[in-house]
């Protein structure tokens, strides 16, 4: 019955031929649980940096990607899953790329920032941590987008990787124990960048930090699960999520 309902993913396309998202479906004991998940790629250099950002989260540019997703393999809601191509140009461009896209396309439409967002609203955090894989001007970017969703961020780490295929290769797990290890609070750690694969790796996370970690592909399926109006969710990858609903939805 998972394939009554079809998630659309839309992704940059930079490179890296092992993200987590293009075989979702495949995983014993996780493929079963979701919708079928439908990948749209959006070319991309996979370049943290402002103006490259901006071009790839355009909406004609996403839409373009997302109407095959939607029209020829049936996806019925859609995640923009890259968080720096959705917070980069603000809270007000990121909430109008969410709803441009949705009207686009005819299908509910969020994206990874508008995740985080609706994430930390439905858990009632206010104040988080913030292990970041961007150079330090993007990240500004991220901390002013939080910011201005009244979320404050007490702690931070840069990890200055210039494109996503380094955000890729880095050991998460150690980076968020050193992190934790360093940023000593009980604030939620936020894990940017939908290029570093996190599903497999949130419980681990979890525990090395001693408290939750959110990460990128952990909300953006949070998000298009509650845009399909499915409730729960496989609670191994979403954790604290997997019983909350998306304000609003």
């Amino acid at each position: 019955m998972r394939n009554v309902q079809c998630l659309g993913i839309l992704l940059p396309e930079d490179g890296p031929p092992d993200y987590e998202w293009y075989e979702l479906n495949e995983r014993p004991g996780i493929g079963e649980t979701l919708p079928a998940i439908e990948v749209g790629k959006i070319v991309s250099d996979g370049h943290h940096e402002h103006t490259a950002l901006m071009s790839l989260g355009a909406t004609d540019r996403l839409a373009a990607v997302g109407e095959g997703l939607v029209k020829e393999r049936g996806a019925q809601a859609v995640v923009w899953a890259c968080t720096s191509g959705s917070f980069i140009g603000g809270l007000e461009w990121s909430c109008a790329q969410a709803r441009e896209l949705s009207q686009w396309l005819g299908v509910p439409a969020t994206s990874t920032a508008m995740a985080f967002r609706d994430a930390l609203a439905a858990l009632a955090c206010r104040r988080v941590d913030l292990l970041s894989p961007y150079p330090p001007e993007v990240t500004d970017q991220l901390v002013q987008f939080l910011r201005d969703s009244d979320v404050a961020v007490e702690g931070r780490q840069v990890l200055d990787c210039p494109y996503a295929a380094d955000s890729h290769k880095l050991d998460i797990v150690a980076a968020v124990r050193d992190f934790a290890t360093t940023h000593e609070s009980n604030n939620p750690i936020l894990v940017p960048d939908t290029a570093i694969n996190t599903l497999e790796l949130v419980e681990a996370m979890n525990r090395e930090a001693g408290r939750q970690v959110l990460t990128a592909n952990q909300v953006s399926l949070w998000a298009g699960l509650r845009r399909l109006k499915r409730s729960g969710g496989p609670a191994r990858y979403l954790q604290a999520l997997a019983e909350v609903s998306a304000p609003g939805v």
